[in-house]
């Protein structure tokens, strides 16, 4: 009995798994779609914003006209990647040391 029950939690934790990678999978191919008609992913990806924050970010960038097939999609992956929680990425170093998109 304790080995089905150990394989019952182990496929479960798999079908978990694989349902958060369809989702997520589901979600970046949304924020592609949603957002890289008028600025690049680099400006999405280094927000740190709050699930509510970034429900009134999605609400005025489709005032503004942004595709959005699936609002509740994308505020479900923004929130999960880009929390207020995680830190912010530091800046892509070019080759010669200094931050990409300076001026030095």
């Amino acid at each position: 009995m304790r080995k089905i029950a150990i394989l019952w939690v182990m496929a479960a934790g798999t079908l978990l798994f694989a349902a958060d990678s369809q989702v997520s999978e589901r979600g970046q191919q949304e924020e592609q779609h949603s957002c890289v008609q008028c600025h690049s992913l680099r400006l999405v990806n280094a927000q740190r914003l709050s699930r509510a924050a970034w429900g009134k970010e999605i609400d005025k960038m489709m005032g503004w006209g942004a595709p959005v097939r699936d609002r509740n999609l994308l505020l479900d992956y923004l929130s999960e990647q880009y929390p207020d929680s995680k830190p912010v990425p530091k800046p892509e170093l070019t080759r010669n040391g200094a931050a990409s998109g300076s001026k030095h």
